[in-house]
């Protein structure tokens, strides 16, 4: 055989066995969380979702969970598009001109199952919206909503509007920012994760947060009462997103088996997290004594009508942009009857 045949068969013969070594190792995917590690997204929504992943692609796709956060939470989006990270998920909240389209699912009054309003807005948003191309750059895999928002605070029991006056409330953005505007308190908007040291430095008298919070952010103690409205003051929808680059790097047979479990499928066990953790919250606020109220008749009216608009302004907004605002809302409220039964 010839020197130069000899060289093609041997190049070739390395370069099938360092292929195979690569498909044999398998694609590691790295994925960045701006919540510890112990909050339950971390923990159970992301960890299980991840380890189903494995599971289904006999491991040939891996997870590796950094051990640190590459950016703060507001510059998870940007960091998976430009590749920084592989996975992250996002709040919607932090940059809420980026994404307004998504404010259809976080109206106040909007729903009190993160499970059944998880799935409703993934449907929706997939069906209705998705085509805007909000999140362009990367691969969206899921949208999903947090439980119903709970008015936090160290001062005093909220029985109308004027017990609102006065207090700085911690609130990430978005809807959150624009219902406490409207309501009287004066906000300040942080990241969840500092919540506990502003609240422990006096910097402000409560937070705007669901159910888990008091525990995933350790505030049971510093908080001393909780105001609940039928349907959530407000909500905060989250997007689970993958790096164009990385995703192209699976199998078409793998790229297949991470959209199966995503989408529907994810938004239900993202909400099912969120109801557990809840109830954990619930539970951890009774020992801390903390005064648990339901909004009363008089508190709840004054809040729609203070909110009520947030609902026009979206469906104009919308509407402006070439999509039935309208039918975006009912299509939703339709698919939060169906994700309950």
């Amino acid at each position: 055989m010839k020197a130069s045949r000899l060289i093609a068969v041997g190049a070739a013969l390395a370069a099938s066995l360092v292929s195979g070594a690569v498909r044999a190792q398998g694609t590691e995917l790295k994925v960045s969380m701006w919540v510890p590690p112990s909050h339950f997204l971390v923990r159970d929504f992301m960890h299980g979702w991840a380890a189903d992943v494995e599971k289904a692609t006999n491991k040939r796709v891996r997870f590796q969970f950094l051990p640190k956060m590459v950016t703060n939470p507001i510059g998870h989006f940007d960091a998976v598009k430009e590749g920084l990270a592989d996975l992250v998920f996002i709040s919607h909240s932090y940059t809420p001109a980026r994404f307004p389209l998504t404010r259809f699912a976080v109206l106040p009054f909007g729903g009190n199952d993160a499970e059944i309003s998880s799935v409703a807005v993934w449907r929706t948003y997939e069906k209705y919206l998705a085509k805007a191309k909000e999140h362009e750059g990367t691969i969206l895999l899921a949208i999903y909503n947090h439980g119903p928002g709970i008015i936090f605070n160290s001062k005093r029991p909220i029985n109308s509007l004027a017990d609102l006056a006065g207090l700085k409330i911690r609130v990430g953005g978005g809807m959150a920012a624009d219902v406490g505007a409207a309501i009287g308190v004066t906000t300040v908007m942080r990241p969840a994760p500092e919540s506990y040291e502003l609240m422990a430095q006096g910097v402000v008298d409560g937070v705007f947060f669901p159910a888990e919070s008091p525990v995933s952010f350790k505030l049971e103690k510093l908080i001393k009462y909780a105001t609940e409205f039928p349907g959530g003051l407000y909500s905060d929808s989250h997007a689970v997103l993958m790096n164009p680059a990385a995703f192209n790097r699976l199998s078409k047979d793998d790229q297949a088996i991470i959209m199966k479990l995503s989408g529907d499928s994810m938004a239900r066990r993202a909400g099912k997290a969120w109801n557990a953790a809840g109830e954990i919250g619930y539970k951890a606020m009774r020992e801390a004594k903390v005064q648990i109220a339901k909004a009363n008749p008089k508190l709840v009216k004054e809040v729609r009508e203070k909110t009520e608009k947030f609902e026009s302004e979206w469906i104009a907004d919308v509407n402006a942009r070439g999509i039935d605002g309208e039918a975006v809302l009912k299509a939703f409220r339709e698919e939060l009857k169906r994700a309950g039964k």
